[in-house]
C-alpha cells in the first residue's frame, strides 16, 4: 500500500497566487511561529542541556517587538518546558506554546523519533481565522515539516553546536533572518512573497559570525543566568590541551 502524498491544497495555492503589495508601513498583525531544537537551540540529550544559537537575544528583542509570537516544537512537553527558558522574561508574551501533543500522533509515534508535519490550518483554526497564509510565518529548520504550507516557512540552516560548520566558522544566521523578516513586515501576502523571494541561507564565512553560546543545563534553577561557552577555535585548542594528562 503506497503512502499518501502530502502536498499543498488548491485553496492554499489560490491564496499564494493572489499577489502581494509592498505597504508603506510595517504590518503589526503578523504571526511568527518559532521552532526550538535545530532552529534556536542545539540540544545535548546525553547530559540534558542545550546551547542557544548566536544572536538569539537580539533576535527575540526584534521579533517580540514586531510580531505576534507563538512557539511550536515537535519535542516532548517536558523538553519544550526546559528549552523555552531561552525566552527569559519574554516567555509570557508567547500567545501559544505547542509541543508534541499538538501533532495528532499515534501513541507509538509520539514516544519514538518519527516524521512530523506542522499543518498551519490547525493554527489558523485555533485563532478563529485571525491568521492565514497572508500573515503567518513559520521559522523551522526542517522543510519536511512544512510541506503542506511551504510558502509560509523560513528555513535557517540547522544549528548544531558540535557541527564542523559552526566550530570552524561560527554563526550569525539569526541576524540574516531578521533582515528577511524586516522585508516581510511590509508585505500584504507573506505566502506570495516567500514563493517569489525565498529565504537563502548565509554563506558559512560571514564577518558577523561569532562563537560564543549561551549554555543551559535543564536541571539548573530557572533563576540562574546561562553560562557562556566560547567555541572560538583557539579556545577549543586550549581546552583540548588542558584535558591531556601528563604521565
Amino acid at each position: 500500500m503506497s503512502k499518501k502524498v502530502l502536498a499543498p491544497t488548491k485553496a492554499y495555492l489560490n491564496v499564494v497566487n493572489k499577489g502581494s503589495i509592498t505597504l508603506k508601513e510595517a504590518r503589526k498583525d503578523q504571526l511568527l511561529i518559532l521552532d526550538l531544537n535545530g532552529t534556536l537551540v542545539s540540544r545535548n540529550r546525553k547530559n540534558k542541556s542545550m546551547y542557544v544559537r548566536p544572536y538569539a537575544q537580539e533576535f527575540f528583542d526584534y521579533v517580540f517587538e514586531n510580531f505576534t509570537v507563538m512557539l511550536w516544537s515537535s519535542a516532548q512537553p517536558h523538553s519544550v518546558k526546559y528549552m523555552s527558558r531561552i525566552f527569559r522574561h519574554r516567555r509570557d508574551k508567547l500567545v501559544a506554546v505547542w509541543d508534541r501533543t499538538s501533532l495528532d500522533l499515534s501513541t507509538r509515534d509520539f514516544n519514538r523519533k518519527s516524521s512530523t508535519i506542522k499543518d498551519l490550518n490547525k493554527v489558523w483554526k485555533h485563532f478563529d481565522g485571525k491568521y492565514d497564509a497572508t500573515n503567518t510565518i513559520l521559522l523551522d529548520d526542517s522543510r519536511q515539516k512544512t510541506v503542506l504550507q511551504p510558502y509560509n516557512a523560513i528555513h535557517p540552516t540547522e544549528f548544531e553546536h558540535h557541527s564542523t560548520a559552526f566550530v570552524s566558522s561560527g554563526e550569525s544566521e539569526l541576524l540574516h533572518v531578521m533582515e528577511y523578516l524586516s522585508a516581510i513586515q511590509f508585505q500584504s501576502n507573506i505566502a506570495w512573497y516567500i514563493k517569489h523571494h525565498p529565504y537563502h541561507n548565509l554563506p558559512k564565512n560571514n564577518e558577523k559570525n561569532i562563537y560564543k553560546l549561551e549554555f543551559y543545563k535543564f536541571a539548573d534553577n530557572w533563576e540562574n543566568p546561562p553560562q557562556v561557552v566560547d567555541f572560538t577555535p583557539v579556545n577549543n585548542l586550549l581546552n583540548d590541551f588542558s584535558s591531556i594528562q601528563i604521565k
